[in-house]
C-alpha cells in the first residue's frame, strides 16, 4: 500500500474515517492517464507541502492507505504553471507516472494523483506528530538539494557562478556594488551598507555548454 496525505476540512473529517472518500465529490483533477480520462483525487507525499493547511485549525490531515494500482506521481507546479500557459499543461500531463516509478526529489511539487474512491478503513487523522515519519521537510527542500547536488556534479565551479549572478542582480537593482576584479580571475562584490566584501570567480562563458 501507499501511504499519501490529503487535507480535508476539519468538520469533515471525522466523516471521512468513517464513511471514505467518494471519488466523485472530492476529485480535483480530471486527466488522462493511460489513455483514458480519469478523475483523480491530488493527494500528498508530504503533508508538509501544504503548509498553510498544515499550520490551519481549519483542516485536518488525513493519512490514506491506497492500493498502487490507483496512485500516479505528477507535478503540482507544472500543473499550476499550466493554468495559465497550455504548452505547459501538457508537460504536466506528461507528468503523470505510475507511483512505483516515481524518485523522490524528482519534482518541485509531487502530488498522488489517486483514481479510486478510498474506504473509510483506509483512512486516519494524522497529528502533527505523524505516526510514520517523514524523512525530509517538504519535497521543494528535497528538489532543490537533489537538483544542486547533481548541478554541481555536472559543473564544479557552480556555487561561484550562482553567487556570481546573484551578487550582479544586487548590483543591477542598487543594492550592492562592484569594488572590481571583473577583468581577471575574480570579482569583487560589497552590498550597500555593508562592510563585508564577497568575492567570487568569474564565470567563464564557454564553460557552462552543459548548463
Amino acid at each position: 500500500m501507499v501511504e499519501v496525505y490529503f487535507y480535508i476540512p476539519a468538520n469533515k473529517a471525522g466523516y471521512a474515517v468513517e464513511c471514505g472518500l467518494k471519488l466523485s465529490e472530492w476529485y480535483s483533477r480530471e486527466t488522462v492517464i493511460d489513455g483514458s480520462s480519469r478523475k483523480c483525487i491530488a493527494a500528498l507525499l508530504n503533508p508538509r507541502d501544504e503548509y498553510d493547511k498544515y499550520t490551519s485549525g481549519a483542516y485536518r490531515c488525513l493519512k490514506l492507505e491506497i492500493d498502487p494500482k490507483y496512485c500516479f506521481a505528477a507535478d503540482r507546479s507544472l500543473y499550476e504553471a499550466g493554468l495559465s500557459y497550455p504548452q505547459v499543461m501538457e508537460l504536466y500531463k506528461a507528468s503523470i507516472i505510475p507511483i512505483g516509478n516515481y524518485t523522490f526529489g524528482e519534482y518541485r511539487f509531487p502530488e498522488v494523483l489517486v483514481t479510486s474512491t478510498i474506504l473509510g478503513e483506509n483512512i486516519s487523522v494524522s497529528g502533527k506528530m505523524l505516526d510514520t515519519p517523514v524523512l525530509y521537510e517538504n519535497s521543494q527542500e528535497l528538489y532543490f538539494n537533489n537538483l544542486m547536488e547533481y548541478l554541481r556534479d555536472e559543473q564544479g565551479d557552480l556555487n561561484d557562478t550562482l553567487l556570481y549572478l546573484y551578487f550582479k542582480w544586487l548590483c543591477d537593482n542598487g543594492k550592492a556594488e562592484t569594488i572590481g576584479g571583473f577583468d581577471g580571475a575574480y570579482a569583487v562584490f560589497r552590498a550597500n551598507g555593508g562592510q563585508r566584501v564577497y568575492t567570487f570567480r568569474t564565470p567563464d562563458p564557454g564553460g557552462h555548454d552543459e548548463i
